[in-house]
């Protein structure tokens, strides 16, 4: 798996792998956005994340989930930091908790700010 720059760069190659629906967060639910379409945590599976930090705000921090669902439909899931705080039970984020999954492809997920050579 590659790591990817921008945001915008690691949507481009999902969806050229098929992960063209995008999902969202509403309360217990993932809704898929042009069907409306309601799937519980059960419902899907998270294949890959790819996390994104603001380089001048930590606030910008983003996360890209790659999912897919028990019925084969591949998407998105875009998750600011804090957005959906209020907004989606505990539950249904703890399915994105991925540290113990071995299932979930995390390579390149994360890239290391490299240490700048001594002065």
């Amino acid at each position: 798996m590659n790591h990817f720059e921008t945001l915008t760069e690691a949507m481009e190659d999902l969806r050229s792998r098929g992960y063209t629906h995008e999902f969202a967060p509403k309360k217990d639910f993932l809704v898929e956005q042009s069907t409306e379409t309601k799937l519980r945590g059960e419902e899907f599976n998270v294949d890959e994340f790819h996390r994104f930090e603001g380089t001048s705000d930590p606030g910008d921090e983003m996360t890209l989930y790659a999912i897919t669902t028990n019925g084969g439909l591949k998407g998105v899931f875009v998750s600011a930091q804090g957005t959906y705080a209020n907004e989606v039970s505990s539950e249904l984020m703890a399915k994105f908790n991925i540290t113990d999954r071995r299932e979930v492809n995390t390579q390149g997920s994360v890239e290391p700010i490299a240490h700048l050579p001594a002065s």
